[in-house]
Parts: structure tokens; sequence; C-alpha cells
């Protein structure tokens, strides 16, 4: 039950998380009309939206005492 509550959570986390990494590289200063790689960042495009989705499965994947 767990480990399907957190696969549904992070799931759902995907947009935002998407959303959440457009929006730091745009407020870090990140070229949108640029298509060369070098103007590429890797932390708001890669680690914000893994760092949503993680924690999205690690909170679906606590439990809820009051259930079990």
């Amino acid at each position: 039950m767990g480990l399907m509550r957190g696969l549904v959570l992070a799931a759902i986390a995907l947009l935002p998380g998407l959303f959440l990494g457009l929006l730091a590289y745009i407020l870090l200063g990140g070229n949108t009309n640029s298509t060369d790689s070098s103007d590429f960042m890797f932390l708001p495009c890669y680690g914000v939206p893994m760092l949503f989705i993680g924690a999205a499965f690690i909170l679906g994947m606590r439990g809820d005492p009051e259930v079990e």
C-alpha cells in the first residue's frame, strides 16, 4: 500500500516539480531563448523537479499510523 501511494504521489508531483524547476531556471537568470547547451543550468532543470518528486515519494511511503 505504501509503495503504490508513494508512486502515485510522485507521479502527481511531476507537473508541479517541472513548473517549479522552470520558475527556478528563470529566476536564476537562465536564457530561455538560447538553444546552446552551454547556457543550460542542471540544478534548476534536474535538481528541483527530482527533489520535489523524491519528497512526494518519501511522504507517500511514510504511511499514516491511524489508517493501519
